[in-house]
């Protein structure tokens, strides 16, 4: 008999814990919002789905596991602070520093010469070409920001998808904190 009671309470309790939490939600007692510093993009695109302009090979590789920290160049003069931004952000993650590649994105052949002189002056920056602007197109369509004015910094998971952006004012410390909460 003490048995049966035992096993009972035993098969009832994650029962009694699931709907216990379920009410508690569904009574509005859930948090609201998220805790994170950066805006989620409108709808979850993969990078995957991209291709190089002869359609043969993706875009970018994500075979190494990295997390992404990227920058679309649309004007040199106004993407330096972000790039800058990204190598700090890099450097300040201290030993998660492998977890994370810097890459930026740019589709104008003008930005050539430009794109030179920040690959020399940051070495471990990767540069790919979006020849057709597609990308750029579809984080003009998932997000409310104007990447052609602003070029913010978003971030790409391991996986390929394209998570979230941060606005150009937010505070540096406040990004560091979301990218270590995500890495």
């Amino acid at each position: 008999m003490r048995s049966k009671i035992f096993l009972a309470v035993l098969l009832l309790t994650p029962i009694l814990v699931v709907t216990l939490s379920t009410l508690y939600f569904s009574s509005g007692m859930s948090p609201e919002g998220t805790k994170n510093n950066g805006v989620f993009f409108k709808s979850y695109f993969d990078l995957n789905d991209f291709k190089n302009i002869e359609g043969k090979q993706d875009l970018i590789k994500f075979e190494d596991g990295k997390w992404i920290l990227s920058v679309y160049v649309t004007n040199i003069n106004s993407s330096e602070e972000s790039i800058y931004l990204a190598r700090q952000l890099n450097v300040a993650l201290n030993r998660d520093i492998n977890k994370l590649k810097r890459v930026i994105f740019y589709s104008n052949k003008l930005l050539e010469p430009n794109l030179k002189d920040i690959k020399l002056q940051y070495p471990r920056v990767e540069i790919i070409e979006d020849k057709n602007g597609v990308l750029l197109n579809v984080l003009q369509r998932n997000s409310s920001l104007d990447f052609n004015i602003e070029n913010p910094i978003f971030v790409i998971d391991p996986y390929g998808r394209a998570v979230m952006y941060f606005l150009p004012d937010t505070d540096p410390k406040l990004i560091l904190k979301d990218l270590k909460v995500l890495i």
